[in-house]
This record gives structure tokens, C-alpha cells and sequence, in this order.
């Protein structure tokens, strides 16, 4: 989906929220109308001085008219209000409820996009990068620190508190205030599921998370970058924008200039701007040091909290228990 696309994938969800919005509003007025006959009068009412308004303005002479057609219509709406809760109905009832009260889910505020439309193109965009994903979110309660039940016991400690940890900031996520988590260790310990288990926790609070592996995104990044077309989408600004970036596997992907200054670039913004990013990796700290330099890593370790994982890998445990 181009970037083209996916701006008018989301004007049209904004669009549909408008409609909905007024749709709803028809749908209680001819309720109320049934169930409160009274409401009917006042309705029309308040239509007809709403008319009478309009031709009113911009004449000096009508300046009592439109005063007393004020007051009319204030009493009229304040009779409906009272008929509405007389007969339980919240007042505001059959007001236009929008989405949006900053643009009344039109888009835009003095002809700029609104913060709802910005949100939208970033929702849209997060779901076609991970429709692209070759992971598949987790859950929580399908992980067992029975398979850490050998480890010493300050290594088995340490995994309790990583799992506590990761339900913890899973429960607990705000875009504004979340921190970043680094999770390393070997291959199969658990820090893809984990983290998958928190995109999963995170994704039903309505927020919006990018997971993949930092090989798929680098190809996504590269197909767009060298082999341009029409067609093509800009995945970057929804890598920085989302509101939580988890990156799978960071170390796997094919080392080139370009991936490099990709993962800086995302890393470094994401960090600036204060956006919670999980980085899963299978590397030492000196195998990261070795392979992005002091500044990759030192940005990732003084920003991050670390979770170092233990253990043998749970695949190699689960054969056993199915062979």
C-alpha cells in the first residue's frame, strides 16, 4: 500500500466516523420523537429558528429579532433537555456526538490535519507493516518458567522477575511514559514470546505497535529505498511514529551501510523523541559494539532496561518432551 493509499485509507475512516456520528443522531431524534411526542414541537421549534436566524444576520434593524429568536430557541432547547431526563435520557442525548472534538471528525483544524487523522494514517500504516510480519503475536499465560526449573537459582530468580517484568510494563503501557526494554540471551529463551506477549496486551489497549524482525525490516526498508516505483510505500515514518517499535532478532539482519544507518536513524529518533522501542537480540553487548559501534550500543544500554535471559533453548526442551 503506497503512502498514497494509506492517507486515503485513513481520511475515509474519519470520514465513516463523521457519518456514523450523524447517522446516530437521526436514529435517536426519530426514537424520541416516538417515545416523547412532545420533543417533536420543540425540534421543529428550534429548526425553524435556526432558519429564522440565518436570514436574520447582517441586518442592523433585526438586532431585537434576533435576540428574542435567541431566547426562544435557549427556552425550546432547555424544555428538551428536561423532557429528555424526565424520561432518563442523558441531556445531550440527541446532540452530535463526533469522534474528534477538535475537528468534529472532518481531518483537519484551520486547514492543517488533525492529531485524529495523523493517528489514523499511523494506524493504518502499523497494520500494513505488520501485515507483512513473519511473527505471530503470544500470550502470556502460554508461557511456562517451567522450562528454567534447572537453572541456578539466581539465574531462575532472574527469569521470574524478566516475566514479571514484562506483564508489568505490559499492563501498565503508556506511549508517554513506557520505557525501553532490551532483551538478550541465547537463541529460544523466551524474549520473542515475551515481547510478542506484550505487542499482543499493548495492540488491545488501542495503541499502535509495529513487531518484526530486524531482517524483514531492513529488506522492507531496502525494497523501498533502491527499487523505488509508483507503487511503492515509505514504511520509515511509521517505524518512528508508532507508538511501540518492537524490533526481533536485532543482529540478524545482513550488515551493510545502509541497515546500519537505518537502525541508528530509528534507534536514535525513536529514542529523542521519548518513543518505548523493545529490542530482542541474541548478541553479547561486545558482539553489538563489534558489529554497529559505541554509539548503537551506547545508546541502547543508558536508554533501555536490560533483561538478560537464561536457559537452554524451550524448543529443544519442548522436542524432547513431544519425541
Amino acid at each position: 500500500m503506497t503512502q498514497e493509499e494509506i492517507y486515503t485509507e485513513a481520511i475515509g475512516q474519519i470520514q465513516a466516523r463523521r457519518r456514523n456520528a450523524e447517522r446516530t443522531q437521526e436514529l435517536r431524534i426519530v426514537q424520541i420523537q416516538r417515545e416523547i411526542p412532545e420533543t417533536a414541537e420543540l425540534d421543529r421549534q428550534l429548526r425553524t429558528a435556526c432558519l429564522d436566524i440565518t436570514h436574520a444576520l447582517g441586518r442592523p434593524d433585526n438586532q431585537a429579532r434576533l435576540a428574542a429568536i435567541e431566547r426562544h430557541c435557549k427556552e425550546a432547547d432547555a424544555m428538551l433537555r428536561q423532557l429528555l431526563t424526565a424520561h432518563g435520557y442523558p441531556e445531550d442525548y440527541l446532540d452530535l456526538h463526533y469522534s474528534c472534538s477538535l475537528c468534529d471528525d472532518t481531518g483537519f483544524v484551520g486547514g492543517k490535519p488533525c492529531q485524529c487523522l495523523k493517528q489514523e494514517i499511523g494506524r493504518v500504516g502499523t497494520e500494513v507493516l505488520n501485515a507483512r510480519s513473519q511473527l505471530s503475536l503470544s500470550r502470556f499465560s502460554d508461557f511456562s518458567l517451567s522450562y528454567y526449573a534447572d537453572l541456578p537459582t539466581d539465574q531462575y530468580y532472574t527469569m521470574q522477575q524478566n516475566f514479571a517484568a514484562c506483564q508489568k510494563y505490559a499492563a501498565a503501557f503508556s506511549a508517554e511514559t513506557a520505557d525501553n526494554l532490551y532483551l538478550c540471551g541465547g537463541t529460544g529463551l523466551g524474549k520473542t514470546h515475551l515481547s510478542l506477549a506484550i505487542a499482543n496486551e499493548v495492540l488491545k489497549k488501542g495503541y499502535n505497535v509495529i513487531y518484526d524482525s530486524a531482517i524483514n525490516l531492513m529488506h522492507t526498508l531496502d525494497q523501498e529505498q533502491f527499487r523505488r516505483t509508483k507503487e511503492s510505500s515509505d514504511s520509515l515514518p511509521a517505524l518512528l511514529e508508532c507508538d511501540l517499535l518492537i524490533l526481533d532478532d536485532f543482529g540478524t539482519e545482513f550488515d551493510t551501510a545502509f541497515s546500519r544507518s537505518m537502525l541508528y536513524t530509528i534507534i536514535n529518533s525513536r529514542i529523542n523523541a521519548r518513543k518505548p522501542m523493545i529490542i530482542n537480540t541474541n548478541l553479547t553487548h561486545q558482539e553489538v559494539k563489534d558489529r554497529y559501534g559505541d554509539r548503537i550500543l551506547s545508546r541502547l544500554l543508558s536508554s533501555s532496561r536490560i533483561l538478560p535471559f537464561y536457559g537452554k533453548d524451550i524448543r529443544v526442551h519442548r522436542k524432547a518432551e513431544t519425541g
